[in-house]
Order: structure tokens, then C-alpha cells, then sequence
């Protein structure tokens, strides 16, 4: 079965999303606290990436997994078991063939500079 991960995260402490050796990463928390909850070794596959230091209002990724989830139940411990700062929205079901990275129909990306705002006096 296949099951998408609606996630959100502040990304200040990570080195993005997507595991790379030796650093911090959305995603390799994300795989470590699938695979404790879960007990057996799980890979999840994003639908984007992002860069070191980016948040994510909504990212989604998926996982495969044999058994049938209590969906509930397992959002409540991963976000118990996650760092505070990414947050488990949503866990569902979807059609085996269904891919988070090549089946999304769209991605935005706002970029924000606050350092770089102008501040108008009149």
C-alpha cells in the first residue's frame, strides 16, 4: 500500500530535504521516524526538493508499506516523535501507481528576503 505524508516544517535547522551524508535533513528525520514508529526500515520519496534553511507550508512525500495503517493513530506518534519544528498534517491511502514526485501537478515556491524589504518614510 501507498501512503502520502502532507507535512509542514520550518527548515532553519536542515540542510533541505533531501538526505545528503552527514548533515541534517528534513527527509532523514522524516525516514527515522517512520521506520521506529512503524519497526521496519522505510524510505520516503518528496515530491520536491527544497534548499538548507527553506520551510515548507505543504510538502508531500509517500511511502510504501504492506500493512494496513491506522492513519490517526500513526500521524499522532510520528508527531510526538518528530523534532518540534515538522509537523505531520496528514497520512493517506492512495492508489499504488500514484507518485508524489511525478504525479504533482503543480509546486509553488514563494521566495522571501526579509533582510532585503524596504521600509517607505513619508
Amino acid at each position: 500500500m501507498r501512503y502520502f505524508i502532507d507535512l509542514s516544517y520550518n527548515g532553519r535547522a536542515y540542510h533541505g530535504w533531501q538526505i545528503q551524508p552527514d548533515v541534517t535533513t528534513v527527509q532523514a528525520e522524516l525516514n527515522h521516524a517512520l521506520s521506529t514508529v512503524l519497526r521496519t526500515p522505510l524510505d520516503c520519496m518528496g515530491a520536491g526538493r527544497t534548499d538548507t534553511g527553506v520551510h515548507a507550508k505543504q510538502m508531500v512525500a509517500h511511502f510504501d508499506l504492506d500493512t494496513k495503517l491506522d492513519v490517526n493513530d500513526i500521524v499522532y506518534k510520528l508527531n510526538v516523535l518528530l523534532p518540534k519544528d515538522i509537523h505531520i498534517n496528514s497520512i493517506k491511502e492512495v492508489l499504488p501507481e500514484i507518485h508524489a514526485r511525478f504525479d504533482a501537478l503543480s509546486r509553488t515556491y514563494i521566495y522571501k528576503y526579509p533582510e532585503l524589504r524596504m521600509h517607505l518614510i513619508f
